[in-house]
């Protein structure tokens, strides 16, 4: 029960809509092997396998996957690629904050009906896309958590901090990453409407404090895939060198993964 599944957790109890909570110790009992329906995975993207493993196997396939970071690989490599996909516009701060809504919330996949109608009523806005749009959103968020993670450091700033005093800084990296995506994995993402609509979304949650994290699922990606691509240069490679020199903590690769 981190941030986000106890954020859930609490919304669901004051809108009397029915929720079971799994922790890492308690809880595993309730997922019963011949029922049925979403089970919402709220965990960091290094833990989703444990959950797999620990999950039984009947029930696998509905597992709603909602992390932030490129799954896609992994999750063909567990024989989840078919599984529902979700992607949160909200943030919670701290462990037992409030929620903090910031826009629709999207999902795709098979339980997505479902999910959708529940976060409705526990009051937080989101819709079903379809599986094309879904992949564009998904890189979309990404660069967000790259973007403004790595800004955030480098500024010790909040997001709409970041946005309001180095624009210049978000607009060029955010340009950066959409076009190693496009190149990656054909997204048809635009640099100019990209950033305006994360700049919006960074807008709507002031006070929020990003971090580089999770390397090998955000910034890191990025990194591996522009080596695949020829390219040496660039914006967030050039950042990132920036917050080694004024965070010092060293190589991101060695400290940052979480």
């Amino acid at each position: 029960m981190g941030r986000v599944g106890r954020g859930l957790k609490g919304l669901a109890g004051e809108c009397g809509e029915p929720a079971q909570s799994v922790s890492r110790d308690m809880g595993w009992d309730q997922i019963d092997p011949k029922g049925e329906g979403p089970i919402l995975v709220c965990v960091n993207a290094g833990d989703i396998a444990s959950v797999i493993g620990r999950v039984p196997v009947a029930r696998t396939r509905d597992l709603v996957f909602i992390q932030n970071g490129m799954l896609d690989t992994f999750l063909e490599g567990c024989e989840c690629s078919g599984n529902t996909r979700g992607l949160l516009y909200f943030a919670v701060p701290s462990l037992g904050a409030p929620v903090q809504p910031g826009g629709p919330s999207v999902f795709t996949g098979q339980h997505s009906e479902a999910v959708v109608d529940w976060l409705q009523g526990i009051g937080l806005e989101a819709h079903v896309i379809a599986p094309l749009k879904f992949r564009n959103q998904m890189s979309s968020k990404l660069i967000w958590n790259c973007t403004f993670g790595l800004l955030c450091d480098i500024h010790d700033e909040s997001v709409d901090m970041v946005v309001a005093n180095h624009g210049k800084d978000v607009s060029a990296l955010i340009s950066d990453l959409v076009q190693i995506s496009n190149r990656a994995i054909g997204t048809t993402l635009g640099g100019p409407e990209t950033t305006e609509q994360l700049c919006a979304y960074s807008n709507s949650i002031r006070g929020y404090r990003a971090t580089l994290k999770q390397w090998n699922w955000r910034n890191g990606w990025f990194v591996e895939a522009g080596k695949r691509l020829g390219q040496t240069d660039g914006c967030h490679l050039d950042l990132l060198a920036e917050r080694n020199r004024r965070v010092g903590t060293g190589d991101p690769i060695k400290t940052t993964q979480s």
